[in-house]
Order: structure tokens, then sequence, then C-alpha cells
């Protein structure tokens, strides 16, 4: 069987001139098909096969190694690969050096470090749901990603590669953007102070660590003072000595108005506890003013809340970033932090409710 099979990958490989152009290795595994349930195993011998055809062209082997790798993390993650061994994975990432400088030019970089290091960390024990990493594809304020998001940027940086490290971590600026300054990116902070390569994007970078500083997870919440369609000012200060919870956005956004019952239905789970409090604030424009106040009751938020911080008109969009909507906020009985890139309401946003009230009442 294993003749049969070797021979087959000669003949293929001869019939297109394999070895003449790389793009033919890429090819050759987007048609592999594997002929048994041992995939990965099938996987590593067609790679060592065609590695000896390639015997002295670094670059053509380098090619087959993340096409490989590239062919396995894309079946894992669709759910097409069984289980497969931590040894097997290791022996498919074995030779692939992150450190080299060539490595940013390898087709679709984002997307081979994405598939290396969720074989990486599959192999190691991690879950496959967060083994693969949140923030490079999907940054958005539903996401905020794992601790294996920040040990790939840890260990990116640990490469002391700065092509792969100026190429790759530019995804930090929409990682503060979405995310906010979170605990993964202050723990990174020292290697990239480090590392990062200097440069605009490294000053950049720094910018947003100065400018976030202040929304991180324990600090003071930047106070408020805004009105309600009855024209009656409610200050942040107002909800000292209870857990807060915010739903930031507009009437213009479809986005938000979708997500507003999953906001009342969140708030009904707390209805007895009066250590809790839910609010909305609008950054409606100021004469956008009537189109909010009547939307309220259509939308069924007169039982809590409602404040408007008119677009322009106060300092509330700039002080807590909000570069996009909806943002959900969650304060402490301190007025401190918990987040202000908050997931969406749902399981996570109650866990971290119910997390931060136990806390509270420790």
């Amino acid at each position: 069987m294993k003749k049969i099979w070797v021979l087959s990958i000669l003949v293929w490989v001869n019939g297109i001139g394999f070895a003449q152009s790389h793009s033919n290795i890429g090819q050759f595994w987007e048609e592999f098909v594997p002929g048994g349930n041992q995939v990965v195993k099938e996987v590593l011998r067609n790679r060592d096969s065609l590695a000896r055809l390639l015997k002295g062209n670094k670059r053509e082997m380098q090619t087959n190694r993340i096409e490989a790798t590239r062919y396995v993390a894309k079946r894992l993650k669709a759910g097409e690969i069984p289980e497969t061994r931590p040894s097997d994975i290791n022996k498919l990432l074995k030779g692939i050096d992150l450190r080299s400088p060539e490595i940013v030019q390898v087709a679709d970089l984002g997307g081979f470090v994405e598939s290396y290091f969720g074989l990486k960390y599959i192999a190691a024990g991690a879950p496959a749901e967060e083994a693969w990493g949140s923030m490079w594809f999907n940054t958005t304020v539903e996401t905020l990603g794992n601790e294996y998001d920040y040990k790939r940027y840890r260990e990116i940086l640990e490469t002391k590669n700065p092509a792969l490290i100026s190429t790759y971590l530019e995804c930090l600026r929409r990682v503060f953007r979405y995310n906010g300054y979170t605990q993964g990116l202050e723990d990174i902070r020292p290697l990239v102070e480090k590392n990062f390569p200097a440069g605009e994007l490294k000053e950049e970078i720094l910018r947003l660590y100065e400018s976030y500083h202040h929304l991180k997870e324990g600090a003071i919440a930047p106070s408020f003072t805004l009105k309600d369609f009855k024209n009656r000012e409610h200050s942040l200060s107002d909800y000292r000595g209870k857990v807060l919870v915010v739903d930031v956005w507009a009437t213009w956004c479809g986005g938000c108005i979708l997500k507003l019952p999953e906001f009342l239905k969140l708030r009904e789970a707390y209805k007895e506890r009066e250590d809790i409090e839910f609010i909305t604030i609008s950054i409606d424009k100021a004469e956008s003013f009537n189109t909010w106040k009547y939307a309220l009751p259509r939308l069924k938020l007169l039982g809590v809340t409602n404040l408007l911080a008119p677009d322009g008109k106060c300092s509330f969009g700039a002080d807590y970033r909000i570069t996009g909507i909806p943002r959900y906020f969650l304060f402490d009985k301190q007025g401190k932090i918990v987040s202000v890139y908050a997931p969406t309401p749902g399981e996570d946003l109650k866990r971290l409710i119910d997390r931060t009230l136990m806390k509270s009442n420790k």
C-alpha cells in the first residue's frame, strides 16, 4: 500500500512540473485527499515524500511544510479530522521557524500564523474552541478574545523577528479599538516596548496604550452627567453602591436595536436585586432628541433609565473611545471599570455580572 501511495505522488509531481513552481505545492495540498482515518499521519508521509524531491530548495521545502500545516489546521478546525495525537501535530510543526525573516513572504501570513499556533495549543491541551484565536479575523465588539490570543502575541514578540512582529502585530491596532485595554495587552506591554521594531507602527501602538490606559479594568470610570428625556440630570456617581450595566446605542443603529430586547431580558433576570442597575445611553445627535425620545416607548425602554450623550456636544464618546456601537459597560459598586468592552447581552455578560456581584459582596 505504501509503495502505491509513493508512486502516485511521484507521477502527480512529474505530471505538473512540480519542482519548478512552489505554487504547485499549494495546488497539491488543495487537492490532496487522504485515503484512511489517520489523516495527520498521511499528511506527514506525503509532506516528507515531497520534501525528499525538493531537497536543496529551502524555499520550496518551507512552502511544503507550511501548506501541509494549513491543510491539517483547516480540516481540524472544520471538524473533518478525528482527534489526533499531539505527537503527530508536533511533528507537523517541526521545522517551521518563525524567527526566519522569510516567514513574512508566506501567502496569507495571518491565516498561517493562526493555523500554526492553533495546532500548537491544541497539541498542548488547549480547548479547540479557544486555541484558534479570535482577534485576528473576528475583531468585533462581540469578541473579547481569550488567553490564547495573548499567548500568541507574546510568542510572536519573543521571536524577536522584526519582520514578523511588525507584519502580524499590526492587528493590535484593531484589538485596542474593538476590545479596549485588556489585561492581556497590559501583560505584553513590556515586550511591545522592548521587542517591537522602532518606527511609526510602534509609536502608534504605544500611543494607543496611553490613550486607552484610563479604560483598563480596575480604573475609576470617567465621570459623566447626562440628561434623560424629561431633562433630569443623572451622574455616574449616582450609582455608587450598585453594579451598573450600560447599553450604549443610537436610534440609527439597527444592530443596537436588535440587541435591546436581549438587554431587557438580562435586566429582568436581576429584577429582584437592589444592588444592580441597568441603563441605556444613546449617542444620537442633539437635533435628534425627539427621534430618540419617541423611540423609547416603541422599544419598550421606559422601564429603565435612558440618557442622551449628544454626539459632538459632550465628552462621553471621546472619554470612552466610542468608535462603534453597540457597546456595553460594566462598573462595580465602587465606580471602577470591570469592562467597557463587555460581551453583548447573553450568557457571557451574565457570567461577568454574576462574578462582579459576587466579588462586590465579599
